[in-house]
């Protein structure tokens, strides 16, 4: 009993710097993937996502996402559009993640402190705030929780071992059914046999069968996004302005590693649309001292395989779930913090190592100063989660070429009946990013309303030359069209309209 009061105390330290941010209204993304989404009007529509249907749609809003897209459904049922249930099922599944996370240490390492101090450590970091928060961010939060349970069956020992890493491979196509970053639990896996050899309760050649299998399932999925009509992160037709092309993908992926490792080491400040300055050449600083830190960390991995294998775990965690967000494959957006979801965990054992290498009183000391200065930030953070207003001007006043927080604080102005400032936001956004198509079409709307067809018409053709595939332009245009008196062009823009709206 003494025990399950200890672990119960540590989740109410865990949960009571989330508690603030319950009631905040839908922002982002959860306006587009929740609030607005009419996929999830019908419940009906369940049926199509258990069934794979919306995998090759690409009109449904996170259709290659099925296993979120059912949590959705779970939530709308059970809560409607208010926001706080949403957050409690985020919540939830972010204190099972820190418990497994915790059970997995101290399964592999058999101690307690470091168990309990890589739970808390991850429960608490500033930098989960986005993806814990924000319900449009679920993918994140649900496919960790489908690795670290698979990581959980695929170690399993005795009779009932194939049966348990059968179930394993289930949760990791769950994970992958979640978000892209799954490809790469199978290396996670590699990482915890070669780690904890003596932990995998098989013969070598059989676990090695088992990897085997996770790396194909992996791999089968990563072919079939590819070979999806539904566009892969930016591997789609068109430029949107900000995501990395080749080869600054490559120049740029060690620049990403130290920006990785400064914010786990110093969270703040966080933003929703952070600037990323990309690498483009060899003779760059950053890509010497990014290759820098890689090879320090690959270092410390190789001196710490055999006397701290827990620490190499962390460090070898942190690196295996970056690579998805190294923007090799190149990412919509190169940077988010939430992209580090999955990454803090090896941080947090890593650092747990290093608390538990301490005298008793000073890792206490220790971790209770770092969850302390981590639940401040975390409050100050969702703060700005407060509101619409709050959110984007701290966005915008962090990164003022953020044409997301420009088109966002553009909208706010325009509900509050500021036509002129709207405007002005939206200039803002075509000039820091001119393929920013959200903004073109908003200016658009701006001039209609003011009745300058002629110039709203400039702006929608406009944003249908960059983004051809974009309903919302040519809708838009068609109307503006009928309006100048010019009934077959306008014709001409709802075919096109409909072409974009039919399934392939």
């Amino acid at each position: 009993m003494k025990r399950i009061w200890k672990w119960l105390l540590l989740a109410v330290v865990a949960v009571t710097p989330w508690l603030r941010g319950l009631s905040y209204p839908f922002l982002y993304d959860d306006i587009g993937m929740i609030a607005e989404n009419s996929f999830l009007e019908e419940p009906g529509h369940i049926v199509k996502v258990l069934s794979g249907w919306t995998l090759t749609q690409p009109q449904v809003i996170n259709g290659r996402r099925p296993a979120v897209l059912a949590t959705y459904f779970l939530d709308r049922e059970c809560h409607g559009l208010r926001p706080a249930g949403w957050r409690v099922t985020n919540l939830l599944l972010h204190l099972a993640n820190a418990g497994l996370l915790a059970w997995l240490v101290r399964r592999l390492t058999g101690h307690s402190f470091m168990a309990a101090a890589s739970g808390l450590l991850f429960a608490l970091h500033p930098l989960v705030t986005e993806p814990v928060h924000a319900p449009g961010f679920r993918a994140d939060v649900l496919c960790l929780f489908f690795i670290l349970a698979g990581a959980h069956l695929f170690w399993a020992e005795g009779t009932r071992a194939t049966w348990r890493r059968t179930a394993s491979c289930g949760l990791l196509a769950l994970a992958l059914l979640a978000k892209e970053t799954a490809v790469a639990a199978p290396l996670l896996f590699a990482a915890l046999v070669f780690l904890f050899p003596a932990k995998s309760g098989a013969p070598s050649g059989r676990i090695f069968k088992w990897l085997a299998v996770t790396f194909v399932l992996a791999g089968v999925f990563f072919v079939l996004w590819v070979a999806s009509p539904v566009a892969l992160q930016a591997a789609g037709h068109f430029w949107n302005g900000e995501s990395l092309r080749f080869p600054e993908t490559i120049f740029s992926a060690p620049a990403l590693w130290t920006r990785t490792l400064r914010l786990l080491l110093v969270p703040w400040p966080l933003n929703v649309t952070p600037a990323f300055t990309p690498v483009t050449s060899l003779a760059s600083l950053r890509f010497w001292v990014g290759v820098g830190w890689l090879v320090f960390c690959l270092w410390g991995i190789r001196r710490a395989y055999r006397a701290a294998p827990a620490l190499a775990l962390g460090l070898l965690w942190a690196l295996i779930f970056f690579l998805p967000v190294a923007n090799l494959f190149p990412l919509l957006h190169p940077v988010a913090d939430r992209y580090f979801y999955p990454i803090v965990p090896g941080f947090a054992i890593a650092v747990a190592w290093l608390l538990a290498q301490q005298t008793r009183a000073a890792r206490a000391v220790g971790l209770a100063g770092l969850l302390a200065i981590y639940a401040l930030l975390i409050s100050v953070r969702l703060g700005q989660w407060a509101s619409g207003e709050r959110l984007w001007t701290a966005a915008y006043f962090q990164n003022s070429q953020s044409a997301t927080a420009a088109t966002w604080l553009g909208l706010l102005r325009d509900e509050a009946g500021d036509a002129e400032g709207a405007r002005e936001f939206y200039q803002a956004a075509t000039k820091a990013n001119p393929y920013a198509v959200e903004a073109w079409i908003n200016w658009g709307a701006e001039e209609a309303r003011a009745g300058n067809w002629a110039e709203a018409e400039r702006l929608w053709r406009h944003a249908g030359k960059i983004r051809p595939d974009k309903a919302s332009g040519w809708s838009n245009l068609a109307l503006c069209l009928e309006q100048l008196g010019r009934p077959d062009e306008a014709a001409q823009a709802r075919e096109r309209l409909k072409e974009i709206q039919t399934p392939p």
